[in-house]
């Protein structure tokens, strides 16, 4: 007997055949910060990968105070994502 079809879901079978190679596959990562960048890292090698986040730049919050103290210091503490996450690691 075959599988019990489940509605929104195709048989495993046709499922597989239609399936995008692997080098074809996309990952959408939600963020990024530590966990985003870290992860859009890991995946990159495996799958084609966009990383999507709110702002244009990271920031590293807990260094934040140091900065009220020592105003110089938040040029460490803040970058632009684009050329990062474009440039070197080659996601998008």
């Amino acid at each position: 007997s075959s599988p019990p079809l489940i509605l929104g879901r195709q048989p495993a079978a046709r499922t597989r055949s239609r399936a995008m190679p692997p080098a074809q596959r996309r990952v959408l990562v939600i963020g990024g910060s530590f966990a985003g960048l870290c992860v859009a890292r890991d995946l990159k090698d495996h799958y084609l990968v966009t990383i999507v986040d709110a702002k244009e730049f990271f920031e590293y919050t807990p260094g934040v105070l140091r900065a009220y103290v020592k105003p110089k210091h938040l040029d460490a503490l803040t970058f632009t994502l684009y050329p990062v996450i474009e440039g070197r690691m080659g996601c998008k």
